[in-house]
């Protein structure tokens, strides 16, 4: 069973948060996350938010994925949420509502924020990544970037609290072998901080409304749509000079 409204969700960000318990859920096996390193991090992070974006499809909620193209020289395939580095004196709602118009084309003028998540310190590249979440009562018309995305993934919302849905696998990082838990969507791996955002949703929701939120699960359909799968500019200019 799965019945949340975007009003349950408002209502539930705009009480405490799981925090890094909740992150902890979905967080490879190499991180582990505790508080005084977490609070020392974020003093002087570089800031970047994503928009969890929840939107109607079918009378079913979805939300959208990003699997940025593989020939990229940063992140290639990783699939997450729009999102990137705060501009100027921006809000993080506002760097969220427009890295998600300039790499998906959502209309920001649809979007009602309804909260943010914990947001996730990322010591490899010194960034703290807020998570906003927001609803826009009408599926938005898709513009993907093509420079920069290879697929957009419209997902059921009720398959991040599926257990069937939750997978393991492992990496060879560090000298050892770890887990690394991952959200299974069609052949896609959702994994790190990604998960780790969706691991804390899904945990605040289910604690908030559990009649809400239970077995058994009825899903509706995934949906993927391939934007190009040409090479990139900086591809195409490295050819024409060789």
């Amino acid at each position: 069973m799965f019945s949340l409204t975007p009003n349950d969700i408002k209502q539930a960000l705009a009480g405490p948060l799981p925090g890094l318990r909740g992150q902890q859920i979905m967080a490879p096996g190499y991180r582990t996350l505790d508080q005084k390193s977490y609070d020392e991090g974020s003093k002087d992070c570089r800031r970047a938010a994503v928009l969890l974006l929840i939107y109607p499809r079918e009378g079913r909620l979805y939300t959208v994925l990003t699997e940025r193209r593989h020939d990229l020289p940063q992140h290639p395939g990783q699939i997450s949420m729009p999102g990137g580095s705060r501009d100027g004196d921006e809000t993080v709602t506002q760097t969220a509502i427009r890295e998600a118009y300039e790499e998906i084309g959502v209309d920001p003028d649809t979007v009602q924020a309804l909260g943010r998540l914990t947001h996730i310190y990322i010591p490899p590249s010194h960034f703290c990544i807020q998570i906003v979440v927001g609803y826009t009562p009408q599926r938005p018309h898709w513009r993907a970037n093509p420079d920069e995305i290879e697929t957009l993934i419209e997902t059921p919302l009720s398959l991040f609290f599926d257990p069937d849905f939750r997978r393991v696998t492992t990496v060879h990082r560090y000298g050892k072998d770890w887990p690394v838990r991952y959200f299974a969507i069609n052949n896609h791996k959702v994994w790190g901080a990604t998960a780790m955002a969706l691991g804390e949703f899904a945990t605040l929701l289910q604690e908030t409304f559990p009649q809400k939120i239970h077995p058994p699960f009825s899903h509706p359909a995934i949906y993927e749509y391939v934007v190009r799968k040409e090479p990139s500019p900086r591809q195409r200019l490295a050819v024409s000079h060789s």
